[in-house]
């Protein structure tokens, strides 16, 4: 233990964000796959997959992984078959309902009532500004 750590209070630590790497994807989403999709409707459905391969070209792959501050290590993986460019199959980890997706993103207080921006006044008050080189009259 260096000399620094043994008086230091242990509040006192550096700020380590949460790490989100990959593409977030929810149960509900992956309840609209359907057999027979073209690459184009999967692709407007869930956006571009993090993993293809020249190697397998009917093989897509879509990865999210997450370490927050607070809690466990989080790796979900999503894997989709093409056949003759259409949707053959697809195997999926256990993805979190898109309510939790946003709490996991955006903290716990993603789901809370956002604050009201505040009021306008109703009416801008008359301004009047004279030509150059002229007077206002009243």
């Amino acid at each position: 233990m260096s000399s620094v750590t043994g008086w230091a209070p242990t509040f006192l630590r550096p700020y380590r964000p949460d790490v989100h790497q990959g593409n977030i994807i929810t149960k509900e989403m992956v309840e609209q796959l359907r057999q027979g999709m073209t690459r184009e409707q999967v692709r407007f459905m869930l956006g571009t997959p993090l993993l293809t391969s020249e190697f397998h070209k009917d093989r897509w792959d879509y990865a999210y992984y997450l370490n927050p501050r607070k809690g466990e290590v989080q790796n979900r993986r999503l894997t989709i078959l093409f056949k003759d460019n259409k949707l053959d199959s697809f195997r999926s980890d256990e993805m979190p309902q898109e309510q939790m997706a946003d709490v996991l993103i955006l903290g716990p207080d993603a789901r809370k009532k956002p604050r009201q921006a505040p009021k306008q006044p109703e009416k801008a008050p008359d301004i009047q500004t004279p030509a150059p080189g002229r007077e206002l009259s009243n």
